[in-house]
């Protein structure tokens, strides 16, 4: 069974199959090409908080995370994993959204991987980015947002790093409401009760209305 590893980064763009190897066999492997990439490295990834390098937690590298309202992000990857036949998913949109909202799906709950580091967003080397934000400010003008001396992400969608500009295709995430094309009033309501029920403890908040 083919795999692609979790670590992209954006200078080469790099996807590899292992064929067999296990995963475990696999992340080492992605680890040494890393390793071998010279600094300033970009690096993307789809780890929890937890499992990210101590390193990371200890300040030793910075970290911008983008978090999206959830009903556009499992509308999203719905459509991602119709579209690659490495995922193979030919369920139907109500049986994906249930396995989302039950943590059944790949890189485990959305609801905890989002709070884990919504509780770090004041780290001096974290930046916490809604995708809603960027999108409401490309209507009102560009501006740059920034953490101390982070890589800046200007709000038209390039990275600047080192002064050399690197194009982020945001555009391939998907529109702001995609939702309310596909919810079902019923399932909007459960979707509904199921965030409240996960995200009770947490101030963090989306903007579904735009």
């Amino acid at each position: 069974k083919r795999r692609n590893f979790p670590f992209q980064p954006y200078d080469d763009l790099i996807i590899i199959f292992f064929g067999e190897q296990s995963l475990k066999d696999q992340l080492l492997v992605c680890f040494v090409l890393l390793q071998e990439l010279t600094s300033p490295r970009l690096i993307k990834s789809h780890l929890p908080y937890r499992f990210l390098p101590k390193a990371m937690h200890h300040g030793e590298a910075k970290v911008i995370y983008m978090a999206r309202n959830p009903k556009d992000l499992v509308v999203s990857y719905y459509q991602f994993h119709r579209s690659l036949r490495t995922m193979s998913y030919r369920g139907t949109f109500q049986e994906f959204c249930r396995r989302f909202m039950n943590d059944k799906l790949a890189y485990g709950s959305w609801f905890e991987h989002v709070q884990e580091f919504w509780e770090h967003r004041d780290d001096l080397n974290v930046l916490f980015l809604k995708y809603e934000d960027i999108h409401r400010q490309n209507h009102v003008g560009t501006r740059k947002i920034g953490l101390n001396s982070f890589t800046m992400l200007t709000l038209t969608g390039r990275w600047i790093c080192q002064c050399k500009p690197l194009t982020v295709p945001l555009s391939l995430a998907g529109r702001v409401g995609l939702w309310k094309d596909v919810f079902t009033v019923s399932m909007n309501e459960k979707f509904d009760a199921v965030y409240r029920q996960k995200m009770t403890k947490s101030d963090l908040t989306f903007d579904f209305c735009l």
